[in-house]
């Protein structure tokens, strides 16, 4: 019998796992969901439409190019909804009196279903070229190093000693 470098298993073919992709999908679901928990807990966000009416929207993700969406599926809503040309403003409500406004503009939209609820989610792209840009990037970056470095408070406490 003769022996030479093969496959001591056989035929059967292993994979590689690769670490480096499993910590980065572990890391972006783990920024989803701490952007959901300040998104809901902390953040209320609005827009106006039609004749200025304040609109309640529900935040699900930000980038720095744009952000998503969703708002309750109403068939019967009389209200204006901005149309994929239309630039509208998001304001994004850090205490009750004090807002970030940035301009958006419709890309896609589409249906979805959310604990048993319909909506309509729509993917934005928010406008770069308005003085409060630099704010919008600011707080995008400062969620994704937070979710980075969140820890969820267990109750426990830890004292170091120097």
């Amino acid at each position: 019998m003769t022996q030479g470098p093969g496959n001591k298993f056989g035929n059967e073919q292993h994979q590689v796992v690769d670490f480096t992709e499993i910590r980065a999908q572990k890391m972006e679901e783990k920024r989803r969901k701490t952007e959901r928990i300040f998104f809901k807990s902390l953040l209320s966000v609005y827009t106006v439409v039609g004749d200025s009416t304040m609109f309640p929207i529900e935040l699900i993700d930000v980038s720095e190019d744009g952000c998503s969406f969703q708002i309750p599926h109403d068939p019967d809503s009389t209200q204006k909804w901005p149309s994929s040309t239309d630039q509208f403003p998001l304001r994004l409500y850090f205490s009750q009196d004090t807002y970030l406004e940035v301009q958006a503009k419709i890309e896609n939209s589409r249906p979805s279903i959310d604990g048993n609820r319909r909506y309509v989610r729509y993917g934005c792209k928010v406008d770069q070229n308005t003085a409060s840009y630099p704010a919008f990037l600011q707080f995008v970056r400062f969620l994704k190093a937070y979710s980075e470095q969140a820890h969820k408070d267990k109750g426990d406490t830890t004292v170091f000693y120097l």
